[in-house]
């Protein structure tokens, strides 16, 4: 279904008024993956608002995405816990093992970084999640290994679906 349409039958369960904004746009981050410029001029127009004031909104919260996520979202918990056991160490590695910063996706559309607040496992920090998968006791030193791993799984796959 085109993204004009899929956005559509999402605010059909809204009401267009300003209390439902954030939830309407959750919905559809939640659908699509991020929040694209003609979903955001798409609200506007739904709640009669200028798309200046949406784009304002999507920036100043950081829950929000203005570009796809990769195949690999990598979420680094900077929770309290997670932080003082080298959090912010681990996303600097996943940084620069993977040549971008934080809400960016690498050019190949693979992976994708972000940080997060906290995923409630604090006894095995600090907390990697990529994709459905936690990775406890994350260290700096793990992080390529693990981006050799997913980049060979998607290899394994892509070679299962192009065989007969």
């Amino acid at each position: 279904m085109e993204e004009s349409k899929q956005i559509e039958e999402i605010l059909k369960g809204f009401q267009p008024e300003r209390e439902n904004l954030l939830p309407a746009l959750q919905a559809i981050q939640e659908h699509l993956g991020y929040l694209s410029r003609g979903a955001m001029e798409q609200v506007a127009h739904f709640f009669h608002l200028p798309p200046s004031e949406i784009f304002s909104i999507v920036t100043f919260y950081n829950q929000f995405r203005r570009t796809p996520p990769g195949r690999h979202p990598v979420h680094v918990c900077l929770g309290t816990a997670c932080y003082l056991m080298g959090g912010d160490l681990v996303l600097d590695a996943f940084s620069r093992e993977l040549q971008i910063k934080k809400g960016d996706t690498t050019e190949d559309g693979a992976f994708s970084l972000e940080s997060t607040a906290c995923f409630g496992c604090c006894n095995v920090a600090p907390v990697v999640k990529i994709n459905d998968q936690i990775y406890p006791k994350m260290t700096s030193g793990k992080v390529e290994e693990v981006i050799i791993n997913l980049r060979d799984k998607d290899k394994t796959d892509k070679n299962n679906h192009d065989e007969p």
